[in-house]
């Protein structure tokens, strides 16, 4: 399903350069959850960004879905992206005009079905993640965990093969994270692959994989005994 093949990234700086992630290599199975953890810094954004087809690498290939992402055109790139890419941060990235049920459709917009079936949709997606009596409130008037609830919906929205996430629990209570862990686990098991950047090492060490990151250097992604949804 994804294929990294010894890819680094490097940044000028002055004369001299900087080398933000070393070569990696790895691969990332259907319905897997692979969780990348290493001090802040480390680099593990850096290679999430590229995972997600934003942050070209230096030099390697990311073959995801069969298309080598850098290779392709901008343009098939944030289809692709846009189509079975989704994204869940740390920040929720809500837009902060919009009401809960407005952010959850905002991505449906760029598929063509009409408004109604749109909005059906997100008030499904949101009544599931246990806010049906919060479609119509702003991100202000949420709570963290509700607003990463309301961006989790959001990234579902579109029913995205690979779903990327970077420190998705690090602003919630217990109760979310422990939500938010569950539904990512249920996705791998439907056959959608995780990955996440995660200092939470509940989160770590529910994950089937672990990469680990320092200075750069990426360790083998290993086999995670203590692997269990929360």
């Amino acid at each position: 399903m994804l294929r990294i093949e010894s890819i680094h990234k490097d940044y000028p700086r002055g004369r001299s350069v900087v080398r933000a992630l070393h070569p990696t290599s790895m691969t990332a199975s259907k319905g897997e959850l692979i969780a990348i953890v290493g001090p802040s810094g480390s680099g593990k954004s850096t290679l999430l960004s590229m995972i997600g087809g934003m942050l070209s690498p230096t030099s390697g290939r990311i073959v995801f879905e069969g298309k080598s992402l850098y290779e392709i055109s901008v343009t098939q790139r944030s289809r692709l992206r846009n189509d079975q890419i989704g994204f869940l941060f740390q920040s929720f990235n809500l837009v902060p005009y919009l009401t809960a049920v407005e952010n959850v459709q905002l991505p449906m917009t760029f598929y063509g079905s009409d408004r109604v079936s749109q909005r059906n949709e997100a008030r499904r997606l949101l009544e599931e993640f246990g806010l049906a009596g919060r479609l119509d409130h702003k991100p202000t008037e949420l709570s963290a965990g509700q607003q990463q609830r309301v961006a989790l919906a959001r990234t579902l929205a579109i029913r995205p093969n690979l779903i990327l996430a970077d420190e998705p629990t690090g602003n919630l209570d217990p109760e979310s994270r422990d939500m938010v862990i569950r539904t990512l686990h249920d996705l791998c098991d439907e056959g959608r692959t995780t990955i996440l950047v995660t200092h939470d090492e509940t989160v770590s060490a529910s994950a089937h994989r672990v990469l680990r990151i320092r200075e750069g250097h990426t360790s083998a992604a290993s086999p995670n005994r203590s692997c269990g949804a929360a």
